[in-house]
């Protein structure tokens, strides 16, 4: 099956709700104004609970608990708003009766939001790199993986157990069971719910540095990637060992010396990841 095939099986392609899209383009604009994204929160009750939740989180360590919407945006900052609204959006819209068994939900959100929190961490080490972006591609770089699921529970299966037995990645054994991959379905939905153009591409390009638009931000993406696999964090499906290319290290300005430090660093973003799943779910 190849995707044309697979896109004109889906009826009924989950769509981001319209507050999220709303908040966004909101919080895109440097002109909007804590008060506005209030405004347009206050229409999704459950959103503005995990802002609230998050900002009052262990992770944030504030002194007194913070009971304002306002306050919280202002806390937070309108990024991490906008982060907020975009994983829990997408969590939300693949939720319901599994058509696997072999398919991890919960590990794949974890893993998905770790490399969020590390690829944010290490664009701002990068420099010229927006970590904004690169946490939102870090967020939604499998994201096909779970149309997979959702929609071809048995081809994922299948896909699982070949990555198993053969020890190999996700990729490898997809190659073998469809004619398209986990990246371009990914692509092809962050293109259909209208997200920007960079981060569709950085989903299609996750595994194709050497064609990606933005090689640096997938290098990124593949590092993050690697690092989330070393600490025990990996997707479902994903059987081969961690390994990083040259290619990476060639884009990084981050040296090998510097990993043993940087890895500890990593260990709290794990744990910021903790609690974005928690308040996201």
């Amino acid at each position: 099956m190849d995707l044309k095939q697979l896109t004109s099986e889906i009826k009924e392609l989950p769509t981001l709700p319209q507050v999220a899209v709303t908040l966004m383009e909101l919080l895109d604009d440097p002109g909007s104004s804590a008060p506005e994204i209030n405004r347009v929160m206050a229409r999704d009750p459950a959103l503005a609970s995990k802002i609230l939740k998050l900002v009052n989180s262990a992770y944030y360590g504030l002194a007194n608990k913070v009971s304002s919407l306002n306050q919280a945006i202002v806390i937070l900052g309108f990024k991490t708003v906008k982060s907020v609204a975009l994983s829990a959006s997408v969590m939300g819209l693949f939720k319901g009766p599994k058509g696997t068994s072999l398919f991890d939900r919960g590990q794949f959100w974890k893993h998905s939001i770790a490399c969020a929190c590390v690829a944010r961490l290490v664009a701002r080490k990068q420099g010229g790199l927006d970590p904004d972006m690169s946490f939102s591609v870090g967020l939604l770089h499998d994201i096909g993986k779970q149309v997979l699921e959702h929609y071809l529970p048995s081809q994922t299966d299948e896909i699982i157990t070949l990555a198993r037995e053969k020890k190999c990645s996700f990729l490898d054994a997809e190659a073998q069971v469809l004619e398209t991959n986990h990246a371009e379905i990914g692509s092809w939905l962050a293109e259909t719910w209208g997200l920007p153009r960079d981060l569709t591409a950085g989903i299609g390009y996750h595994h194709d540095i050497v064609n990606a638009p933005n090689q640096e931000l997938v290098a990124v993406i593949q590092f993050a990637d690697y690092l989330s696999k070393v600490k025990g964090i990996g997707a479902p499906g994903s059987c081969e060992s961690p390994e990083l290319s040259k290619d990476v290290w060639g884009l990084l300005t981050v040296d090998k010396s510097d990993l043993p430090e940087l890895v500890n660093t990593i260990n709290q973003e794990i744990e910021a990841a903790s609690a974005w799943l928690e308040v996201t779910n």
